[in-house]
């Protein structure tokens, strides 16, 4: 399993690197992924793109690997439009996503794939909805707070839309 993170991203979050206020690169990576998960968005990376710049879950993040894996879960549903009531796809679904032998993230390759692709979503969420790059952490975390309670209200909004024309 790899985490990549793209190179635009890298750079438009290198300020807030530069003064040493993320303890690790997937810092930025997890505010793209946060980002990516409550837009339900993806997109792809390309070969221009930053290698793997770590293998696992750093830190703190190896304590809420579970959570993280869940969102993946979470959030793949709903980008495939599949109920959390449908057994048979929801086990196809995290079979597909995670697996229980080899890495110790228990991303398979296609769910590592998969949630490299939502952070990248998510990097063109926070691009497009913040347009300042960011330069000081805590200026950042007022308007990313911000913009994930957007998210996740435009989300409910569509959802509550769509239940109501069933």
């Amino acid at each position: 399993m790899s985490f990549r993170l793209r190179a635009d991203a890298e750079k438009w979050f290198s300020e807030i690197e530069k003064e040493k206020d993320f303890l690790y690169k997937f810092d930025a990576y997890y505010f793209c992924l946060m980002a990516g998960y409550a837009a339900v968005r993806r997109s792809a990376l390309t070969t221009a793109d930053k290698p793997a710049f770590v293998d696992d879950f750093p830190g703190d993040y190896k304590l809420r690997q579970n959570l993280l894996l869940g969102g993946l879960i979470d959030c793949d549903l709903r980008d495939r439009g599949i109920a959390v009531t449908d057994k048979a796809a929801v086990q196809k679904v995290v079979s597909e996503l995670l697996t229980a032998t080899g890495a110790s993230t228990h991303l398979s390759t296609a769910g590592a794939a998969r949630m490299n692709e939502y952070a990248s979503g998510g990097f063109d969420v926070l691009a497009e909805r913040m347009v300042d790059k960011p330069h000081k952490l805590e200026t950042f975390l007022r308007g990313y707070a911000k913009l994930i309670s957007e998210l996740e209200a435009e989300r409910a909004e569509a959802e509550a839309v769509f239940e109501s024309a069933k």
